[in-house]
């Protein structure tokens, strides 16, 4: 998994990949007591699906992200920063269990840091 000339989405194993990557990382967030009550009555299968098609769509997979406006969907949950880092943690561990490189962790987790903002309610404001 780790040859730069494969874009990221296949150096994580293309369609099967990322979608392991997507259960297992779930998994782990159903598990975590902090995490787990934001999922509370939701679609697992349906939130798994849009998961997939937005990590694949951001690591240059050949999917299009589908589900609703980020803000929109996490507004007013209370999602925090610290929650997002809890999340981005377990996102972590499951790429390195299914085999990401430490390279691939840090680019994927770049690439998906820069939504933060939208998922955690925060302005992003210079100065």
């Amino acid at each position: 998994m780790s040859d730069q000339t494969e874009v990221l989405f296949e150096r994580l194993g293309g369609e099967a990949g990322v979608n392991a990557v997507v259960r297992d990382l779930y998994r782990r967030v159903f598990d975590d007591p902090e995490l787990a009550p934001f999922f509370q009555h939701v679609e697992v299968e349906r939130l798994q699906r849009m998961q997939f098609e937005f990590m694949a769509s951001v690591m240059d997979g050949p999917v299009q992200y589908t589900g609703a406006e980020l803000t929109s969907i996490h507004r007013g949950k209370g999602i925090t920063g610290k929650h997002f880092a809890k999340f981005f943690g377990h996102l972590a561990d499951s790429l390195e269990a299914h085999g990401a490189s430490s390279q691939d962790v840090d680019l994927a987790l770049g690439r998906l840091s820069m939504y933060k903002d939208k998922v955690t309610g925060d302005a992003n404001v210079d100065g």
